[in-house]
């Protein structure tokens, strides 16, 4: 990377990221009016915000000068930013239900460690694919090696789609020279490693991911004009609407075949709106659209605790009457988290800095 400022920050991805947060608490809401089934599209914003995960990744950390500390501050802002909030929330869940939990949960539950286990507070699950992402973006900024962990990265996870035949190297069984040999037999493994098992470092979420890396690289390396931006944009468009229409138009999330396409869709409507921003067609929102999008964490990572908590407290209330409260209450408590609570928490750690 050169020693180059960062992008400014555009409105339009702090806009997506806060809608994107609204559909996933539409998508909880208990009883949802008619009115606002259309929005319930909580697996269409995931893979939004995996997607935005990479582009970020990459935009905010270009032209940071090289060096082996470089990733160890990275884990550090990146742990700052996401574990307070979380165990903020988690904790009066974890005093509320500890008697329940197997042994061994409290571990899970406050490392947020990348593996499937059953979480307390259900949009964690995400966070564990980000932190996985994390940890592997850190070492790809590395000097030296960081671009020989991202190679063998993307090849691991493309290696997931390559055709049976030769993912199995059944093409090698019949070389009577190496048949049984070291080869075959370490290939076999990797194999069984990468498919059979709960792996959120290898597998078809890395899609969006690198997507948005992708995505990224090239909003800092090709400043088209606008024209292209948005015949890039259409062509982003064309291809979620066809994904959508494969996974029941957001309501339900692709398989594994389905998600390098939604993923390709999701970069290019990324990458062609953030153009079209940069050449100055339109504003988005300025210090409003900033707010909104500090409010999408708290937001995500807060509402189904709140939706649990009112539907305990107000039993026997009209579905609609108590989806209303619910949306008040959510709304409000993701005010006071984000304005009282986390961005003072933020800009206290952002003045601290990995020792060395």
């Amino acid at each position: 990377m050169t020693d180059q400022p960062p992008p400014p920050r555009l409105g339009s991805l702090e806009l997506g990221r806060f809608i994107a947060a609204a559909f996933v608490v539409v998508t909880h809401l208990p009883a949802l009016p008619p009115a606002l089934h259309v929005l319930a599209l909580g697996p269409l914003a995931v893979q939004y915000f995996f997607v935005l995960s990479g582009f970020v990744m990459v935009t905010a950390h270009h032209g940071e000068p090289a060096s082996w500390t470089r990733p160890l501050n990275f884990w550090w802002r990146r742990a700052c930013r996401i574990y307070p909030l979380y165990w903020l929330i988690l904790l009066p869940v974890l005093l509320a239900g500890w008697q329940a939990l197997p042994p061994g949960a409290l571990w899970h539950q406050l490392s947020l460690n990348p593996a499937t286990y059953p979480d307390i507070i259900p949009a964690a699950w995400t966070l564990r694919y980000e932190l996985a992402f994390y940890l592997m973006f850190g070492l790809c900024l590395a000097p030296v090696i960081g671009r020989y962990v991202l190679g063998f990265w993307v090849f691991s996870v493309l290696w997931l789609y390559l055709p049976a035949p030769i993912r199995w190297c059944t093409w090698l069984r019949g070389w009577h020279w190496i048949k049984g040999g070291l080869v075959v037999k370490f290939l076999a493994t990797a194999n069984v490693y990468l498919l059979q098992t709960s792996n959120h470092f290898i597998s078809a979420w890395e899609c969006l991911f690198f997507a948005g890396l992708a995505a990224g690289w090239l909003f800092l390396n090709w400043h088209p004009p606008r024209w292209t931006g948005a015949a890039i944009l259409l062509c982003g468009a064309a291809l979620c609407l066809h994904s959508l229409g494969l996974s029941k138009w957001g309501t339900d999330y692709p398989n594994e075949l389905q998600l390098p396409l939604a993923a390709l869709g999701y970069a290019l409507l990324l990458y062609g709106l953030v153009v079209l921003e940069a050449c100055r067609l339109f504003r988005c929102g300025g210090r409003w659209a900033l707010r909104l999008g500090a409010m999408s964490y708290p937001l995500y990572i807060a509402h189904m605790p709140l939706i649990l908590l009112l539907a305990w407290m107000l039993p026997g209330h009209p579905a609609i009457t108590l989806g209303v409260i619910t949306l008040g209450v959510i709304i409000l408590a993701a005010v006071i988290l984000t304005f009282y609570v986390d961005r003072p928490l933020q800009r206290f750690l952002r003045g601290l800095r990995w020792p060395g």
